[in-house]
């Protein structure tokens, strides 16, 4: 059925959402803009809203734009590249606004929202035929994967190496791992980047009968040595079984085992190692304007003991410790918590230590509330147990960071109920053309 529709608000996904006459049910509209009229045709119904092709934009809204990437509207990686920045931006701060008790200060945007992200997974995928795919996930998809030719998000070396790596895959018998039936080699192809270095590594199956033959790995190394020189290489091997964690296994297969990055905050350059699984701000340049207004809203002071929880490799630590009397870092990666020694190292902050484990847990023995309790948790948030003991310690400013302001809500309400004042939300534009954002909250104990 085709139809002619007005797309007037977005999904949770960015996607554009129109009234569908005479039913009660929505239609989610990938490659839309509100304002825009739009022809499609109608799908089946997910959930709360029936899935469309986009046919036709029969009236454009004035928040549109042309995209730069032809895979925009099948790509899963832009949202909202189709949709002018200030509008963006504009959409998003009305989020936050949505979401947190006081007026969010203006959203801090990028100065260049193209080209910034440092680090990009590429899936492996086959259809019935043996076509074999490598890219990234078609939107509204079951996990079918596009062939990428372009991206406009990332440096052009990235698809360079993405092609050279799916000519290689063209020419071996390896298949891609299939997660139902667990069959199949290849996995993923994660892409790194720092102001110093590039990284390249590929994941695998760990079923010992779909293992990877020597020559296999020499001609994948040969493929992407012949896009970029002296490239940080590894093998990754991802081990699953019912009943029992998924395992990793890392092999370095050749160039440096770390990359570097540089971030100038505050009139300080600050150098950081990154291996293949430590996190890192996917975006570089706001990170530096991420960080610099992270330590304008706390204001920390010289005599102030800082907790910094889910530090990956101590960024936020080091960036704070020239500022503040000691900093004790938490990660549960072993892996950020080395790559985080390193760092402090290398920045020689002098009055940082890292502890790995568990945030609730290693709080959980904590009796002395620090001063200033730093949280950079994960998408999900913070679990019950790790914000349990933050408001038992009683901090006496908490300064949030999240890339998941839904979830950093959720928690801000529990504080809030602990008697804390929400004193600042400062949202950073960490990824244009996505729905995606980066927020800074302060809470203070009156």
């Amino acid at each position: 059925m085709e139809l002619q529709l007005k797309i007037h608000k977005y999904s949770k996904r960015g996607h554009g959402l129109a009234p569908l006459p005479d039913r009660p049910s929505q239609a989610e509209v990938v490659g839309s803009v509100i304002g825009d009229t739009v022809e499609v045709e109608l799908g089946k119904k997910k959930k709360k809203a029936y899935s469309t092709t986009l046919l036709n934009v029969l009236n454009p809204s004035a928040d549109r734009v042309a995209p730069r990437c032809k895979h925009v509207g099948k790509c899963g990686g832009c949202t909202w590249q189709q949709k002018k920045y200030e509008a963006q931006l504009k959409a998003k701060q009305e989020m936050l606004k949505s979401l947190f008790p006081i007026e969010p200060l203006p959203i801090i945007p990028c100065d260049d929202p193209w080209e910034y992200r440092n680090k990009m997974e590429f899936s492996f995928s086959q259809n019935r035929d043996g076509e074999k795919f490598l890219g990234l996930m078609i939107a509204k998809s079951k996990g079918r994967v596009i062939n990428l030719e372009e991206c406009h998000l990332t440096s052009p070396w990235f698809i360079e190496v993405l092609k050279a790596v799916r000519e290689w895959w063209e020419k071996s018998p390896l298949k891609a791992y299939h997660m139902y039936s667990d069959t199949g080699t290849l996995r993923t192809l994660t892409l790194r980047e720092g102001s110093e270095g590039k990284m390249v590594f590929l994941t695998i199956s760990g079923n010992p009968e779909y293992c990877i033959p020597g020559k296999e790995i020499l001609a994948f190394k040969e493929a992407v040595r012949k896009v970029i020189s002296n490239p940080s290489l590894f093998l990754r091997i991802q081990r699953i079984a019912k009943g029992t964690p998924t395992e990793f296994y890392e092999m370095h297969l050749g160039g440096p085992e770390q990359i570097e990055e540089t971030l100038r905050v505050k009139g300080r350059d600050l150098t950081f190692k990154i291996s293949p699984d430590s996190f890192f701000q996917p975006n570089p340049r706001q990170a530096e304007k991420l960080y610099t207004r992270a330590l304008e809203i706390a204001a920390p002071e010289a005599g102030d003991m800082v907790f910094d929880l889910y530090c990956g490799t101590a960024t936020l630590g080091i960036v704070f410790a020239p500022y503040v009397k000691k900093v004790q870092g938490i990660e549960l990666s072993p892996y950020a918590v080395c790559d985080a020694e390193v760092n402090i190292k290398a920045n020689r902050a002098k009055n940082i230590a890292v502890y790995k484990g568990d945030v609730g847990e290693r709080l959980s023995l904590v009796s002395e509330a620090p001063d200033l309790a730093i949280i950079d948790p994960p998408r999900c948030g913070l679990n019950p147990r790790a914000l349990k003991h933050l408001i038992r310690l009683v901090p006496k400013k908490i300064l949030y960071i999240s890339c998941n302001p839904k979830t950093q809500s959720e928690n801000l309400t529990a504080l809030l109920e602990a008697g804390y004042l929400l004193k600042t939300v400062q949202g950073v534009d960490q990824f244009p053309h996505t729905v995606h954002l980066e927020t800074i909250a302060l809470l203070e104990k009156p």
